[in-house]
């Protein structure tokens, strides 16, 4: 991702986490927190929108990239290079692990952390907690802690990587290797993954969640579609 990209998309994504914090554990937490069911037809972003997401950068360049929903999956797809952010604010608490069921139909070209090309058919950002941490830029606004999750071809599993910005606060992590047209379910221990990346014995109430798909950086044209069913978050 360019300087100037990073920087966009992470103002974007402060959006929802600047409102004042609030006590966590207040709010009466269901199993299955995100899901993409009901849609019965219109606008999928202003639907998106009445499911507390709020759609930032090029979400909402139709030219760019395109949300549609078939079935119970939300597809994204990157018509070419573009950054689109789907954010919604979160309080949830006392959640160890997150359980995502999802798939890439299309890898943005060369698209690879471990080679330097961080470009992704989808990511999965979780915030934790309202500590500000510094981004590493006086340009940059500062973030709480957050972590994204991805899925990769080759990339290994479980290894956190880091960007230029938020170096103290920010990690992304490929979760599962997939082939194409897969759909994968990925559990992935969050509160020991939040301890282990950032040397903390507590994670704190999770604050944010976002989706993204990012091509910017590809190679090629810088198309790329991918699918997410559920994202569920367990004690």
């Amino acid at each position: 991702m360019t300087a100037g990209r990073a920087l966009l998309s992470f103002l974007a994504a402060l959006f929802v986490l600047t409102a004042p914090a609030r006590p966590a554990g207040t709010v009466p937490i269901p199993d299955t927190v995100f899901k993409f069911t009901g849609y019965s037809g219109g606008p999928v972003l202003k639907w998106l929108a009445q499911k507390g997401f709020v759609a930032k950068q090029d979400a909402t360049s139709a030219s760019k990239v395109q949300f549609s929903i078939a079935g119970d999956d939300l597809i994204l797809e990157a018509k070419r290079k573009a950054l689109a952010l789907l954010l919604s604010e979160a309080n949830l608490a006392g959640f160890s692990r997150v359980r995502i069921t999802w798939g890439v139909d299309e890898f943005p070209q060369g698209a690879s952390y471990e080679k330097g090309v961080r470009s992704d058919a989808a990511m999965i950002y979780i915030f934790f907690g309202d500590e500000k941490l510094s981004s590493g830029s006086m340009l940059v606004p500062d973030s709480p802690y957050f972590i994204g999750l991805f899925l990769c071809q080759t990339d290994p599993v479980g290894r956190a990587y880091q960007g230029r910005y938020f170096k103290a606060g920010g990690r992304y992590v490929c979760v599962d290797q997939t082939k194409t047209g897969q759909t994968v379910t990925t559990n992935f221990a969050i509160d020991d993954a939040f301890k282990r990346f950032f040397g903390l014995s507590r994670t704190p109430y999770i604050s944010g969640l976002g989706i993204a798909i990012d091509t910017d950086s590809a190679k090629g044209k810088g198309t790329a579609k991918s699918f997410i069913r559920e994202i569920e978050f367990l004690r």
